[in-house]
């Protein structure tokens, strides 16, 4: 059983994040063969043992890597009012960037996001946090006349496209030129190209 990161010291929590460092490092270096948790341990300066206590496999360390660099995104688009003058617009504002930030890393964000779709249990958790965090973000996005619900489906199906998109650039059946142009399809749909109705 991993430990609760919410219950870290903090040298325990700092253990952690030089192993998420070391991670997303090799993963940008050689891609999903090329992290091993052996490695990860040697790169991050901490033993073997504590690699398990943190992470249960290699696919939860690298989903884990991929909400950190979620969170690191949103955090930055979260400090600025998103470019735009309605809501199509700054969806995409938040949503593109991010998406070329993996087209520029494709061993790292392939690594990562198979590390995402992975069977293994402790991925669901991670799965549904990076959709709370990537929810918090979009939502500085809507107008705030949206009712709250019609706003969170928004986002969910938003986020279904956008995910879809990445799985099928990572899989090798569309480019990510293909991707960003069916989110853009998706948003233009969702929110009429400018309204999204309250």
């Amino acid at each position: 059983m991993v430990a609760d990161q919410t219950t870290l010291t903090d040298r325990q929590a700092e253990r952690r994040r030089a192993v998420l460092r070391a991670a997303l490092g090799l993963a940008l270096e050689g891609g999903y063969d090329e992290v091993q948790m052996r490695s990860v341990a040697a790169e991050g300066g901490v033993a073997l043992g504590t690699v398990y206590h943190y992470f249960s496999s290699k696919d939860h360390l690298l989903a884990e890597a991929l909400l950190e660099w979620i969170e690191d995104f949103a955090t930055s688009a979260e400090q600025q009012t998103p470019p735009g003058a309605n809501d199509h617009d700054r969806v995409l504002a938040m949503l593109e960037p991010m998406t070329t930030a993996m087209a520029n890393a494709p061993t790292l964000s392939r690594a990562t996001i198979t590390g995402l779709m992975s069977p293994d249990p402790a991925i669901g958790d991670v799965q549904q946090r990076i959709h709370e965090r990537w929810s918090a973000a979009l939502a500085t996005a809507f107008d705030d006349s949206i009712d709250a619900g019609r706003r969170s489906a928004l986002i969910r199906t938003i986020e279904h496209v956008w995910f879809s998109g990445l799985i099928g650039w990572v899989n090798g059946w569309q480019s990510i030129d293909d991707a960003i142009a069916d989110l853009r399809q998706a948003v233009g749909l969702l929110l009429e190209s400018g309204t999204s109705r309250p």
